[in-house]
């Protein structure tokens, strides 16, 4: 992989971060600051509040598209109108084939990377700067190290083995690192962050800015992924004991989630119409019709028949007809729950939360939160944890469990089948379309159980692996080599 990046780039990222914004009052009103050389610029701890904003903005450019798609529609959670036509690009990507995951910017890194090196510049100059208060340079090199270990957790999740750059200037080509060196360094980084990082900040940068209790959370996540229930649960404990979060209670009012900054947010990606940070995006546009959006980007000439959603049978399976749960009608657009639109299939509603003046007619409106993490993630991955042969202590996990269906008005767990396969499909019914579930399906070696990804051997053969887009390799001189089950 061929990194090249100058000073005239490196500043690039940092004003055009800077221009995106995120809601912090200090972001909102940066200072105007002259094009700067090589040798100032990042000169001050107000420049590097900037460069922070530009990783920020930066991460809220890559993840929604990238981990919607292959993290629920590759997990077959949603289907469309078009199936058997793959009238729209998305459609195909739960077969998991090479050429539906490459048309949908599967094969392509590039824009992680470009996360990394602006946290790569932002740790590079922080130690050079003087008079910068304590307090505040322990925040930004835990912010830094957080953004990019999160990065490089979504990298390593996606393609495996991975370069790792940690410089952000001159890089020559570099070959893939192994898997293990990867979560070397995104643990060493999260380590750095929890370290630097306070519980809460407050104010606007609620859930919007890294804290101690996200980098638990994802390190958490982490742990996870390598099988360390043990550690996981720790962690996973840590936050919910220890972080100020607590679940939303008001079930009339569980969309105010995905507003933002709930008291169940630990991480999201912040959208703010005032901050102009509205964004179009796949997750917003192809999972809402109208009345939210009228163009015809939708592929349906203006109508709502080729939006992502789930069928009347998928829905049924996590939701059964008989059964009470208030996320039906909270998380899923009633009207369409209730009627039945082409092919019998319901909008996901989560993501409703749209500028109130804006232009329907450009999808460019949408200003609901991307969620990284929450607290009710957090429960039933401590549950997973905790039900584990691992850790082995099912009765508190059952009782984390019903702590989330109880939120919900839905029947609690008394026990009976397999608690890590019920644990497993609440994560679904709770956490769908916060690209998650193939995730789940993947750390919990269920993938060939709940999706269109059947072999027997597909962990083994890394068929849960994304592609590299042919472009990468060549570039690198063929130093970066194409995943296995791909050749």
């Amino acid at each position: 992989m061929k990194i090249k990046i100058t000073w005239k780039n490196k500043m690039c990222f940092l004003l055009a971060g800077s221009a995106l914004l995120f809601s912090c009052k200090k972001i909102l009103d940066p200072e105007i600051i002259e094009l700067p050389t090589a040798a100032n610029a990042i000169m001050t701890s107000a420049d590097v509040e900037k460069g922070v904003a530009a990783a920020y903005s930066y991460l809220r450019a890559v993840v929604p598209d990238k981990v919607f798609l292959m993290g629920d529609v590759r997990a077959d959670v949603f289907s469309s109108y078009s199936q058997s036509s793959n009238v729209r690009v998305e459609t195909p990507i739960a077969t998991n084939t090479a050429s539906a995951l490459l048309n949908n910017g599967g094969g392509n890194w590039n824009q992680f990377y470009t996360v990394i090196a602006q946290c790569n510049l932002l740790l590079e100059k922080i130690p050079t700067i003087a008079n910068y208060d304590e307090s505040l340079r322990n925040r930004h090199i835990g912010e830094a190290s957080f953004i990019r270990a999160l990065t490089y957790f979504y990298l390593v999740r996606f393609w495996g083995d991975v370069p790792i750059n940690l410089k952000s200037v001159n890089i020559d080509n570099l070959s893939r690192a192994p898997q293990a060196d990867v979560f070397k360094q995104i643990t060493s980084d999260l380590d750095i962050a929890i370290a630097d990082l306070a519980l809460d900040y407050g104010g606007g940068d609620k859930a919007v800015r890294a804290t101690k209790g996200a980098a638990w959370a994802i390190k958490a996540h982490v742990l996870g992924w390598l099988q360390d229930y043990a550690g996981c649960e720790k962690l996973c404990d840590s936050v919910i004991t220890k972080g100020p979060y607590s679940l939303v209670t008001d079930t009339l009012n569980l969309i105010s989630i995905f507003v933002g900054k709930s008291n169940e947010g630990i991480f999201e990606l912040n959208f703010d119409a005032n901050a102009r940070e509205v964004q179009k995006n796949r997750v917003y546009n192809r999972t809402l019709g109208r009345p939210w959006y009228k163009d015809q980007s939708d592929g349906g000439g203006g109508t709502e028949k080729f939006i992502l959603s789930p069928t009347r049978q998928q829905l049924n399976n996590m939701f059964p007809p008989s059964a009470r749960d208030a996320r039906l009608f909270t998380w899923f657009d009633r009207a369409t729950y209730l009627q039945g639109v082409y092919d019998d299939r319901i909008f996901l509603g989560k993501y409703k939360t749209l500028q109130l003046k804006g232009d329907t007619s450009s999808q460019n409106i949408n200003e609901s939160n991307i969620i990284i993490t929450r607290l009710a993630d957090i429960m039933l991955l401590r549950a997973e944890a905790l039900a584990s042969p691992a850790v082995g202590r099912a009765g508190e996990a059952a009782v984390l469990l019903n702590k989330v269906r109880q939120r919900a008005f839905t029947t609690l767990y008394t026990g009976g089948g397999s608690i890590q396969d019920t644990i497993l499909l609440e994560r679904r019914k709770e956490l769908i379309g916060e690209g998650q579930y193939f995730f789940d399906l993947v750390r919990t070696r269920k993938l060939d159980k709940d999706s269109k990804i059947t072999a027997a051997d597909w962990y083994q053969k890394g068929a849960w692996l994304l592609p590299i887009d042919q472009s990468i390799i060549a570039k690198s001189n063929f130093m970066i080599t194409q995943n296995e089950y791909w050749k």
